[in-house]
């Protein structure tokens, strides 16, 4: 008998060092729902909860901020719909940052939704119950040309230079991918700004090189 207590015992001590030591938060069941006030946004889909909790949205993913194009418009859509509100979400994973990856909702409304229909993120699909209205909303910002699938963020195919008009300065500059402002320079051609294919087209059409370029 004490030497099956002590095998039981050892056991026991191995299955408690080696099993998964996750949040303390994330050990509720992962269907149930929750609820937070937001207390600050990160960007545009992570935020900080009233207690030092960090969600991700689980079914959006926005432009990096602040360096990628309408990263700092998707992180202020996010603040106006959410900020200092008491959301409900539900946590599906906690990511490799310890964040918790969820659906996260105001009165009703899905905020990932939301932000992809709006073209301030892409779907990012993972769960059968929301993915058909993610990749719907989707759909509709690509055929409507809305926001990050509008020619202010796409290149045209295998034309990567960046024409820039600064009416204010009198300048027409163009950026080169390699060129250290080139993340910077976002393309309104309503504004006169142009994607180019080549270094000369873009010099026949009147743009210098710009000055920060290798």
């Amino acid at each position: 008998p004490l030497i099956v207590v002590l095998f039981a015992s050892l056991f026991l001590n191995i299955f408690l060092i080696l099993k998964p030591r996750l949040p303390f938060s994330f050990l509720k069941t992962s269907s149930s729902l929750s609820t937070g006030i937001v207390s600050r946004i990160v960007d545009g889909d992570t935020f900080d909860l009233k207690g030092e909790v960090r969600i991700r949205l689980a079914g959006a993913n926005t432009p990096e901020y602040p360096k990628d194009c309408l990263s700092l418009e998707a992180k202020n859509r996010l603040e106006e719909l959410i900020l200092g509100k008491q959301i409900t979400f539900k946590v599906v994973e906690v990511d490799n940052f310890s964040r918790q990856v969820a659906y996260v909702f105001y009165e009703n409304v899905l905020i990932d939704k939301v932000l992809v229909e709006e073209g301030l993120a892409q779907a990012t699909t993972s769960d059968p119950e929301y993915d058909p209205q993610l990749l719907s909303a989707q759909d509709e910002a690509k055929s409507l040309q809305k926001g990050i699938w509008s020619s202010l963020c796409q290149a045209k195919e295998n034309c990567l230079i960046k024409g820039n008009v600064r009416k204010d300065k009198n300048t027409k500059i163009y950026h080169l991918p390699e060129c250290y402002n080139y993340p910077k320079i976002v393309v309104k051609e309503t504004d006169g700004d142009r994607w180019f294919c080549s270094e000369k087209e873009a010099l026949e059409a009147g743009f210098s090189r710009s000055q920060d370029c290798p």
